[in-house]
């Protein structure tokens, strides 16, 4: 569902102006920087998780226990189908 939204002029001129330079659409040019700043907030927050769980002792060590036990698994021996 299409919904119209208000931007600023600083906003159109530089959707305008990458429009220019890549030959792409608003739309285009607007879908690709969500895109790209979805990706940023979702490794942002992956980061944040990643800083959180090293800073906590136990659940680092554990962490660090797991990747261990789950070392080597992919060359099992066992073939797929």
């Amino acid at each position: 569902m299409a919904q119209t939204a208000r931007i600023s002029q600083r906003s159109d001129y530089l959707i305008q102006e990458i429009g220019v330079l890549t030959q792409k659409s608003k739309i285009e040019i607007i879908e690709s920087a969500l895109e790209t700043y979805r990706h940023h907030e979702r490794m942002r927050l992956f980061n944040e998780s990643y800083n959180m769980l090293a800073k906590n002792k136990n659940a680092w060590k554990e962490e660090m226990e797991e990747r261990k036990a789950l070392e080597g698994t992919l060359e099992d021996g066992i073939e797929e189908d």
